[in-house]
């Protein structure tokens, strides 16, 4: 004793414990249709077949008896809907995730290795630029310092070496 309806191009019958949906393929991508059966592995069987010229049917049998299938039905169909969409999402965003993984996974990747510093084109016009200012020889940072500072410095320095690390007093 099952009952049939009609739901935008698609058709179920509702039978004992089960219910068979069939709908147009071209509506949904395939990817689609296999998510939307995936989400009802847990409280159903599910069985996708064709069921003629470009049509697909699915049929969800509860696993336990007593099941109420016609909301299976609305619900599967709700879940076709949303696994096509997500679907969309993803294509629609490819580039964007594929850069953002491809930015990822470089940054991940770590400063370059020997061989890649040795493949580098580095001239003599560019080996020693400083855009950011941030390069300073030894004699540059230490003259800022006033020349009795400097020589204090040295004058330590070489104090703790001749001590074995203890300042001289």
């Amino acid at each position: 004793m099952g009952s049939e309806g009609r739901m935008s191009d698609m058709s179920f019958h509702l039978g004992e414990g089960s219910v068979r949906i069939e709908f147009d393929e071209g509506l949904y991508p395939k990817d689609a249709i296999y998510g939307a059966a995936y989400v009802f592995i847990d409280r159903c069987w599910v069985h996708l077949d064709r069921a003629g010229d470009r049509r697909i049917q699915v049929t969800l049998k509860a696993k336990k008896p007593g099941a109420d299938t016609q909301i299976y039905a609305g619900e599967f169909q709700n879940e076709l809907l949303g696994q096509a969409w997500r679907l969309r999402i993803v294509e629609e965003n490819k580039k964007l995730v594929e850069s953002i993984t491809a930015r990822a996974l470089g940054g991940a990747a770590g400063p370059p290795g020997l061989d890649e510093l040795l493949a580098m084109d580095i001239g003599e016009e560019t080996a020693f630029e400083d855009p950011l200012g941030i390069a300073m020889s030894w004699e540059e940072k230490y003259k800022k310092k006033g020349k009795g500072e400097g020589a204090k410095a040295e004058a330590e320095d070489a104090s703790e070496g001749a001590s074995g690390g203890e300042k001289a007093s």
